[in-house]
């Protein structure tokens, strides 16, 4: 009766080039075990550990790497290892070859951390697992190198033409692929260079890390252990010199390999089947030192218990806080409000002559309205006059109004103005005090006027803080010969406006940073807070404040507020 077994085979360099190098070592099987067929069936390392898993192989042949894993956890035995002619070590030539174009400036596997790095999988032994010992036991390289490096799969000859066409800087290959391009006419040896080239055991390949054990060919549970021994007795007869041999690069099989090698690489990079994990560590840990585990639990519920108190008192801490600031807030309210009032007192003789403008002018209108209707002018003939009279209460009215605006204690109110309104009402209340002590007062504007979402009181106190300040910086002048001025310029640009205040009086008569700090003035009856106050409205605006001496002579303050494209 024909007995049939499956052979599961890793094929690095692809499919064909699988079955074409062990379809001979199979055929041999069949010829010395008589009524045996043996299928191969050609797999990358995820295919043939799940063919495996799920018990569809009797044998497998594939990397000492793969095999040492399957072996550590599940029950697999070892039956030869095969023997190669490429050293002297003839059970041992696996290994990494790292390998670079002749003209590449990396030197040696130092070199390469931050370099385009491709291999055929990670978890091919000499593939890559080989080269990554060698790279961390070395310390060559940063953890962060192993996430950057490209896994393309089989066959592995893609990697060395990949590299030699520029998509990587380095192809890490077994030990002999190289050779056997080079062998096979599809590459130019003097193209490609080996980063730190060995030959351990006079190896006939160049490679980058010492020899590990062969391949190795192992039976699974779903096999005989007559089928083994058979097996094992045909592959340690084979001549090296048969065709089997040959297709498959060997010269024969021996006796399974120590695999210890193999095993020390595995642990160093955490990857062996046997190793526990951090979780079952601690748990054994946690078992053995229990009183250490009781007291590290006391110790962090006291934390836990210090953490919430800590919390509460911060939490009562941050509203005594907020407590706080709510007043200052209230208290800083209240002193604008009075910087503001001391404004309007110091205005008296301006506002009084504002207000005495419109009213002189009705009683001038409604004298001469008594003579007209004295004369006996009719109701139609004097409703001009009335008219004119209406025109100027509208005036005083407006006057009165926009006093009670500036004195009155009011929340912040922004609405959507041009900045000349609040700039031209500001004027309005000092252009007869500027008269009186004369003082030329003018305004310049430049630019498209574009409108903005303002403070008007908030602003309209800043101006008038701020000509105030001119007006008494001329006043203190000792120049003579210079006529008293106060210039104010509105520019308007895409994304702000800027107002400037410029005189030519006394000039600052200390440090500029002196001048912003709050409380400090040079006035026997003066508060200090004019130009604090100033910089607040003007920072509630998401502007900037800026006073500096001016040339040659005064002072000047520049406002600079934006305007978003919404308020345009």
């Amino acid at each position: 009766m024909l007995e049939h077994y499956d052979v599961g085979v890793l094929a690095l360099r692809g499919d064909e080039h699988a079955s074409k190098s062990w379809k001979p070592t199979l055929d041999w099987l069949e010829e010395h075990i008589p009524n045996t067929t043996f299928d191969l069936h050609t797999y990358d390392f995820d295919e043939l550990e799940d063919a495996f898993q799920h018990n569809q192989l009797d044998f497998l042949l594939t990397s000492p790497g793969q095999a040492t894993k399957i072996a550590r956890e599940y029950p697999l035995n070892w039956l030869a290892t095969q023997k190669t002619p490429y050293s002297d070590n003839q059970t041992h030539s696996i290994a990494s070859v790292a390998v670079v174009r002749s003209d590449s400036p990396y030197k040696s596997l130092n070199d390469i951390e931050y370099a385009r790095v491709g291999a055929v999988s990670k978890k091919a032994f000499g593939g890559f697992l080989a080269l990554r010992y060698e790279l961390e036991s070395r310390d060559l390289v940063g953890s962060s190198f192993f996430s950057r490096v490209h896994f393309f799969g089989p066959p592995t000859d893609n990697i060395i033409l990949s590299m030699l066409d520029g998509v990587l800087d380095v192809a890490v290959v077994p030990a002999c692929t190289l050779e056997s391009l080079i062998k096979e006419g599809r590459i130019e040896r003097h193209t490609v260079r080996v980063l730190e080239g060995k030959r351990p055991h006079d190896s006939v390949c160049t490679v980058s890390t010492p020899l590990y054990p062969n391949w190795t060919f192992a039976k699974t549970d779903r096999a005989s252990e007559d089928i083994g021994k058979r097996v094992t007795q045909a592959l340690l007869s084979m001549p090296d010199n048969t065709v089997a041999a040959k297709a498959a690069g060997n010269v024969g099989w021996t006796l399974p390999a120590s695999s210890v090698k193999v095993d020390k690489v595995l642990h160093h990079l955490e990857l062996h089947p046997l190793q526990r994990t951090w979780q079952e560590g601690f748990w054994k840990w946690l078992d053995r030192n229990k009183g250490v585990a009781y007291a590290t639990l006391v110790v962090f519920f006291l934390m836990n218990v210090y953490h919430f108190w800590l919390e509460y008192r911060f939490n009562r801490s941050k509203k005594a806080l907020e407590k706080t600031i709510y007043e200052l807030k209230e208290k800083s309210n209240l002193l604008e409000h009075a910087q503001r009032t001391m404004i309007v007192s110091e205005l008296g003789s301006s506002i009084a002559h504002e207000i005495n403008q419109p009213l002189s002018t009705i009683k001038n209108y409604s004298e001469g309205l008594e003579r007209r209707i004295e004369r006996g002018m009719t109701a139609e003939e004097l409703k001009p006059v009335l008219g004119k009279i209406q025109q100027q209460v509208v005036v005083a009215s407006g006057i009165i109004q926009r006093l009670r605006g500036l004195i009155k204690q009011t929340p912040t109110d922004y609405v959507t103005c041009d900045p000349v309104f609040f700039i031209r009402e500001s004027i309005a209340l000092v252009e007869y005090d500027f008269a009186t002590q004369k003082i030329d007062l003018n305004l310049t504007i430049e630019g498209n006027p574009v409108k903005g979402e303002f403070d008007v009181i908030g602003m309209q106190q800043v101006m008038l803080n701020l000509l105030k300040n001119a007006k008494e910086a001329c006043m203190a002048s000792l120049d003579w010969e210079l006529s008293p001025t106060v210039n104010i310029e509105l520019l308007y640009g895409e994304s702000e406006v800027v107002i400037r205040v410029q005189d030519n009086g006394i000039g600052l008569e200390a440090s500029e940073t002196e001048v912003k700090r709050p409380f400090y003035t040079t006035k026997s009856d003066g508060l200090g807070l004019g130009l604090p106050i100033c910089r607040e409205v003007v920072e509630a605006h998401r502007g900037h404040f800026i006073i500096q001496g001016a040339r040659p002579v005064g002072c000047e303050v520049t406002v600079v507020l934006p305007i978003t494209q919404e308020q345009k």
